[in-house]
Formats: structure tokens, C-alpha cells, sequence
């Protein structure tokens, strides 16, 4: 399966569980500005296509993101234990989720390059 249907169909499925949650629960968990909804998105939007195609490529820098978005969707879930409830809205949506990930494939692509650069001088 390539990149793009991994992706996809991980960001289909995390909306999904997120409505599903956002529905049971009636909270904000669709628009990920509870901690239910935040670990949601982190866990399946990122963790798991991550994790599926550090599989296919044998990539260590994809692994690290997939467990460090796995890791914050258990501290996400957490401080929602701690705060006494997993639905109560915390003020910020998606918009966090998504600037992680903008920065994690930045930065993920920056490793890469210098060391494809490292690589072709030896």
C-alpha cells in the first residue's frame, strides 16, 4: 500500500473514531480540543500510518514519530484523568495536532537529507 493511501485512510479512520467519540460522549472530541479527541488524532491520524510505514520502509526516524505521537496521546489521556474527565473541552482543537506534524515531517526531512548528504561524500 503506498504513503498516500496509508495517510488517508488513517486520517479517515481517526475523524471517524473522533465523530464516534464526539457523538458518545457529547463533546468536542471531533474538533480534538478534549483529551479523548486529542489522543484520537495523535494515536490513529499519526501514530498508526507512522508505525505502518516504518514498517514498509525500515525507517527509524518514522518509529520515533510513531511513538512519540503514541507517547503524547497517553499524556494527553493522562491529563485528562488527572483533571477528572476525558471530555472537558481544554480550549485548543486541531490546529496544534497539525503544526506538529508539519514540524515532525520537516524535521524528519531535514535528518534525511543530511544524511543522504553524509552518505554521498564517503
Amino acid at each position: 500500500m503506498n504513503e498516500s493511501r496509508v495517510v488517508g485512510l488513517s486520517l479517515l479512520l481517526a475523524i471517524g473514531l473522533a465523530a464516534v467519540a464526539s457523538a458518545a460522549t457529547e463533546s468536542v472530541a471531533i474538533l480534538g480540543g478534549s483529551p479523548i479527541g486529542l489522543a484520537i488524532y495523535l494515536a490513529v491520524g499519526i501514530g498508526l500510518p507512522q508505525y505502518v510505514l516504518a514498517r514498509q520502509t525500515g525507517s527509524p526516524l518514522r518509529l520515533g514519530v510513531a511513538l512519540f505521537a503514541v507517547g503524547a496521546a497517553v499524556l494527553s489521556i493522562l491529563a485528562g484523568v488527572a483533571m477528572g474527565t476525558m471530555t472537558e473541552e481544554w480550549g485548543f482543537g486541531i490546529v496544534p495536532i497539525l503544526l506538529l506534524v508539519v514540524f515532525g515531517v520537516l524535521i524528519g526531512r531535514s535528518v534525511d537529507e543530511l544524511r543522504a548528504g553524509y552518505r554521498s561524500r564517503s
